[in-house]
Parts: structure tokens; C-alpha cells; sequence
């Protein structure tokens, strides 16, 4: 296993301690590429090839191309990935919220039409 597969490995553990992919089969389509590539690479059989390469630096854009392929410099560029996460919770609760409502208003139109029908 060569040091950008290591890397590779690294930001993979990073990215599901942060609860950002929850597994290979996540972490595979988020890169769109085969689940079965992704389990050769992380049972060290495979080395990391440019099209994951290129489509996690592309999905991910806080991740330091520079450190990913020398190991020079910071994992990161910012803290914007934690941030991402902060985000999500965000959305959501907002999307709970929009169901709500919508359960509300579905609720309301029911006993609305049955009342129509009553008359």
C-alpha cells in the first residue's frame, strides 16, 4: 500500500468518525465509483487510483489535494467540513418542520372534505 492510499484511508476514517459517510457502500457512492473497489482499497489489496482520487478532492472541497498526495501540510484546508455537519442538523430540523406543517395541512383538508361530503 503506497503513502496516498494511506492518506486516502485516513480521510475515509475521518469522514465516518464525523458521521459525514456512515460506510463503504456511502463512501462509494458519494465518490461514484464500485462499493467493491472501495472494500480492495480499504482492505489494503488495492491502491487508490486517480478517479477516486480526483472525484473525492471534487466532493469534498476542504480536503488539501496538497496533503492528500505528498502528505505535506494540513488534512483540511478549513474547519468548514465540521461546519458541513452543523449544517446538516440544520436542514434538518427544518425539514422536520416542513413535514409537520404539511401533516397539519393534510389533516386540515381531510376534515375539510368530510364535511363537504356531509352537506
Amino acid at each position: 500500500m503506497n503513502d496516498v492510499t494511506s492518506r486516502f484511508l485516513i480521510i475515509y476514517e475521518y469522514l465516518k468518525e464525523t458521521k459525514i459517510v456512515s460506510n463503504t457502500k456511502h463512501f462509494a457512492t458519494e465518490l461514484n465509483i464500485s462499493t467493491s473497489l472501495i472494500t480492495e482499497i480499504c482492505k489494503k489489496r488495492s491502491n487508490v487510483g486517480m478517479v477516486p482520487i480526483s472525484n473525492l478532492l471534487a466532493r469534498y472541497k476542504d480536503i488539501d489535494a496538497n496533503w492528500l498526495l505528498t502528505g505535506e501540510g494540513s488534512m483540511l484546508k478549513s474547519s468548514s467540513i465540521t461546519e458541513t455537519n452543523i449544517n446538516y442538523k440544520e436542514l434538518a430540523e427544518a425539514r422536520l418542520e416542513i413535514i409537520t406543517l404539511k401533516d397539519e395541512k393534510i389533516e386540515w383538508l381531510s376534515k375539510e372534505l368530510k364535511e363537504l361530503k356531509n352537506l
